[in-house]
């Protein structure tokens, strides 16, 4: 996730914010600017780290090497 996110911060450095107002379609004929997909990309990527939390606490704890 790491590598992802700073060569996602990479690629966004080099955008305006008149890249974000760009509009292009999406999904069934519809039209969508930049902003609204990534803010939609950012908040799938919270709802998803919850998610993670929320099963690596039911998870029972690891067994530690005593070798």
């Amino acid at each position: 996730m790491h590598n992802v996110r700073a060569r996602t911060l990479e690629a966004l450095a080099q955008r305006d914010d008149t890249w974000l107002d760009e509009v292009h379609p999406f999904g069934n004929a519809k039209l969508a600017n930049n902003h609204w997909k990534w803010f939609h990309v950012l908040e799938d990527e919270l709802s998803h780290r919850g998610q993670i939390l929320v099963i690596r606490k039911r998870l029972p704890p690891r067994a530690t090497d005593h070798s």
